[in-house]
Formats: C-alpha cells, structure tokens, sequence
C-alpha cells in the first residue's frame, strides 16, 4: 500500500468515519454551568461575536492569532470539563476550508477556550455530506499500481467543490485512508481542481449542488453558460471487502452522482 512520508497523517479524517483529534480527553459532562455549551468532539458551533479561539494564520515566516469574526462555523475537536469545576472549553478547527485557506492556517488542539453560550451557539449542518470523501466506483479495489486510490472529491464548508484525479490520489492516498489535516506542519493536500459552490440545497437523501465552472472528472451537467449541477444521493447501503486473506479490509456508503457509482469508506488494518 501507499505510505506517504511514512506516517498516517492526523487530523479530519474525510471518510465517513468519526476519527479526529483529542477523542482521549474528559468530554464535558452535563453537569456544566448554565453559561456553558457541552459541544463534544464532531459538534460545529457558530461565533455570535468576534472572538479568538486558538487559530492562527501564517504572515510570511510567523504565524499570528486569527480573529474569528460572527458568524463564523468552527469545529469542535474536543471538550473538557474539570471535576468539580463548571467551566468547560475546548479546541476548534476550520475542519475542511478550502486549500488557499487551510495551506495558511494553523490550531492550537489544547482545550483552552471556554466554550460559553455568550460566544457560541450549537449548529447543525444543512447539508451533512460537507467533508465527506467521495471516491469514484463501486468500493475499494486493490491494485499493484495504486494501492486503493481512486479520484475522489469532497465539498468544503466555505462553499467549494474540491477535485483530486488519479495522480494526485496515487501520491496523497494513504493506503485508503485520505486525510485533510488541520495544517499544523504537515502536508496540506492541493487539488487537482476546484470550483465555487453557488448553490446548495438537500431534500431527502440527495444534495444537489451548483457551481460555477467545469471540472474535469466530475460527472457534471451543464445547466447554463456558467452553472454546473451535480446530484449526489446516498443510497443507504453499505459495501465491504477482505485483502490479503483478511489481514486487512474495506468498508465504505454507497453514493451516486448525477447517476455514477461513488463511495466514501476507509482501509481497516486487522493485524
């Protein structure tokens, strides 16, 4: 299999799998002040004032604390809560941005904002397929060549469809297991391509989404000089498979786009 730098990169893991960082930590309890939001790890919470929440943004060769303006969607990579105390903070991220945004981005994955209802507020996605790994096909299939890489794209939360061909998933797919991490140091990964969401909308299992231009390997429909269109339905079914007589395997949600066979799933090591 593939093995980039010689380490399974952390961070968000685009998979359709709840892996991520600070899952060892205390989660706060419900036993919290009335002040305090009990956002556990996987929540996503808005700024309701301009605030600092531990991200800083690269000027040059130095890096410097980034304020978070209102309305801001962050994410919460964990909560703690000391025993007997009320107060709980947390650690956030910008979990998947588009590239340009995250290559100048760093977090600080220390617990260490108090997360009070008078800066944040609790918020669901509108569209929850944002930061999922969508993979090209029926589920994962091993080759000499590729390893388990296959074209794959996923929708950022700042409004971007974001496009990676073969070539680009031969050299960052870690063995089946596509990362974006948080931009602390390691590789940010750059896409082949990418186009501006300009619409999205979600009704049952599909979200069809609109953007503003052509991408090459996207089963997109034109729809008007400028306006591309894809529909991805999630079809509720489930895919696995076994390598390598069972010493490793996948497992993967079965998608379609505009009527084409995707994916989002992960390797499992069993050794």
């Amino acid at each position: 299999m593939l093995n980039f730098k010689g380490t399974l990169l952390t961070g968000l893991l685009l998979a359709g799998a709840a892996v991520g960082m600070g899952m060892l930590t205390a989660p706060a309890t419900a036993q919290a002040s009335s002040k305090y939001l009990t956002a556990q790890y996987g929540s996503y919470v808005r700024a309701k004032r301009n605030v600092y929440v531990g991200i800083s943004q690269r000027h040059g060769h130095t890096y410097k604390p980034l304020l978070k303006k209102k309305g801001s969607l962050l994410f919460v990579t964990s909560s703690t809560q000391k025993f007997g105390s009320p107060v709980v903070k947390a650690s956030f991220t910008s979990r998947a941005v588009h590239y340009n945004r995250l290559k100048n981005l760093a977090f600080n994955m220390t617990d260490s904002v108090p997360l009070t209802k008078r800066n944040f507020k609790k918020v669901s996605l509108k569209a929850p397929i944002r930061g999922t790994i969508l993979r090209q096909g029926n589920g994962f299939k091993e080759t000499k060549k590729n390893g388990f890489a296959s074209p794959m794209f996923y929708l950022t939360l700042d409004n971007y469809i974001q496009y990676y061909n073969q070539a680009a998933m031969n050299k960052y797919d870690n063995g089946g297991v596509m990362s974006v991490n948080y931009g602390n140091s390691m590789e940010v990964y750059k896409p082949t391509a990418s186009a501006k969401m300009t619409k999205t909308t979600v009704k049952g299992n599909t979200t069809t989404v609109q953007y503003n231009k052509y991408v090459k390997g996207l089963p997109g429909k034109k729809i008007s000089a400028h306006t591309y269109q894809i529909k991805i339905t999630d079809l509720k079914t489930k895919g696995s498979k076994s390598f390598e007589d069972d010493y490793y395997g996948g497992t993967w949600n079965n998608y379609t786009v505009n009527g084409k066979s995707y994916f989002s799933g992960m390797i499992n090591d069993f050794g």
